[in-house]
Parts: structure tokens; sequence; C-alpha cells
């Protein structure tokens, strides 16, 4: 197996330049080392951005979009110019274990059928930039079913696939029309096209990230999110994923969440739907 990797991150406005800074870092700081860094600059960004970014100028490589067109679109025009067949996805405000990409390659060596690979996420709160820092900080772990078996009756409800620490064959997205525009479902969407043409999914157990999860909860709940939740999960009937009562059921219970206090929402994600 070819041990080389490609890193696909995306930036825009919102983004905090500070976080920016470690989640490259932790890129770089891997056991495993990238071979390349891919940067997608969605929209024009702030000056302080633009100042982390040339900081790092000589250890990555930067796409500019001249307008912002959401995740999936500008993660589809990075993914076209990543070198390497073993794709790492990286957010722009989470901090990657170091051993993270070594303990995937090492996987992904011994079991050559997986085409996308992810792991646990370790959630948490504040604005620490280090790994041995977000360690003192976690608040709940996101564990997934680990085998292909599992997985592919879990995606019928549930997204499979922790997206921040994924690494996915390119040539496996591609063939299943890599990343669309798909609001707040940018991956799930991906994962079942990819489901649908045979991919094979996995998970390990060991956290691979750390996920800052400074307002996650607020930003899932309104009318904007639950309308999203109607829209994809109505697109999963149409593929004949679900059938009418899945879909309801889905449905009704998703929206319920995303309308419920931010409190009891937090409370029934990190107690109800994540392993401690």
């Amino acid at each position: 197996m070819d041990r080389r990797y490609s890193v696909l991150m995306s930036v825009y406005y919102k983004d905090c330049p500070i976080y920016l800074q470690a989640a490259i870092e932790s890129m770089l700081n891997q056991t495993a080392q990238p071979d390349e860094i891919i940067l997608v600059c969605d929209g024009p960004l702030t000056d302080k951005q633009n100042q982390v970014i040339e900081e790092y100028s000589s250890n990555i490589k930067v796409l500019r979009l001249e307008q912002n067109q959401g995740l999936g679109i500008a993660l589809s025009e990075g993914l076209k110019i990543c070198n390497n067949e073993w794709i790492a996805r990286m957010d722009s405000d989470d901090i990657s274990a170091a051993s993270r990409c070594e303990l995937q390659l090492d996987y992904l060596e011994q079991h050559p059928e997986i085409d996308v690979l992810s792991g646990t996420l370790a959630e948490f709160e504040g604005n620490v930039c280090t790994e041995k820092e977000a360690l003192r900080l976690i608040t709940s772990y996101k564990a997934l079913p680990e085998s292909y078996n599992e997985l592919k009756h879990y995606i019928r409800g549930r997204n499979p696939i922790n997206h921040p620490c994924v690494m996915f064959r390119k040539s496996k997205v591609l063939e299943a029309g890599s990343y669309k525009d798909c609001h707040l479902f940018e991956d799930y969407d991906l994962w079942i096209r990819m489901f649908q043409r045979g991919a094979v999914f996995a998970n390990i157990p060991q956290v691979l990230l750390y996920m800052r999860i400074n307002h996650m909860y607020e930003r899932r709940g309104g009318m904007s999110y639950a309308k999203a939740i109607v829209s994809f999960f109505w697109k999963m009937y149409q593929r004949r994923i679900l059938d009418i009562p899945q879909f309801l059921v889905i449905v009704v219970i998703r929206v319920f969440v995303s309308f419920i206090p931010t409190k009891v929402r937090r409370y029934l994600y990190e107690v109800k739907l994540r392993n401690d």
C-alpha cells in the first residue's frame, strides 16, 4: 500500500484564525507525515486568517474560491487538486491526535478492502490549541459501530462516519460524484452515494481527533436545521434507502429535537447519543 496521503481542509471567513493555526499544526505534527496539505479558502477571508495562511505558505497548498460556495463545493474543488489516493479530512477548528493518520494507515494496510475509515471523536469545549490541553477538557466521546456489517444497517438512520477524522480513497469518492452542495449533510450525502456503489466502510475505536463543540448544540436547532433534516432524509427515501414509515419516524424525532431547548438537546446528544 502506498502510504502517501493528502490532507483536505476548508476555511471561510467566520472561522477563528487561532483555531485554524492549531488545526494545521496538528496535521503537520502527525507521526505519519502528510505528503501535502490542501487548504481551500471558501471565499474572501479576513486579514488575520490570511496572516495564518501566509505563515504556513511553505507547508500548504492554497486554493482560493472567489465567492463563498459552502463546504460541499469547497471540498469538491479541493479534492480535484489532491495528488494522492488517500485523503485525510481535517476541519479548521479541530485538533487531530498526533497518531491519528498513522493508526489509520496501519489499519488500511491490514484491511485493503476498506475504502472509508474513521474513528472515535473526543468532544471538548474551550479555546485550547494542543492535544494535551484538549485532553483536560473532554466532555464526551462519539464512537461509532466498527464493522461494515454493522454500518450498512446503521447508515439508514444515522451518519456512519465521523467526518472530521475520516480517511478515504479519492477514486471511490469521485466515482460516487464527489462532495455536493447538501446543506449541513455534505458528508452523509456522500456516504450514502458511496454505499450504494459498494464502497466499504469501517471505524476504529481509538480517539483520532479532538472536536471543538463550542456552540455546536445551538447550531443544531431551529427552523433552518429542521428544514435541512427533512430535505436530506427525503432524498434518502427517494434513493430507496428508507421507506415511508422509516422516513417519518426519523424526521419526526430529529425535527422534534431541533426545536427543544438547547440544554435539553445537549443532554440528549451527550448522554443518550454518545459513548462515554
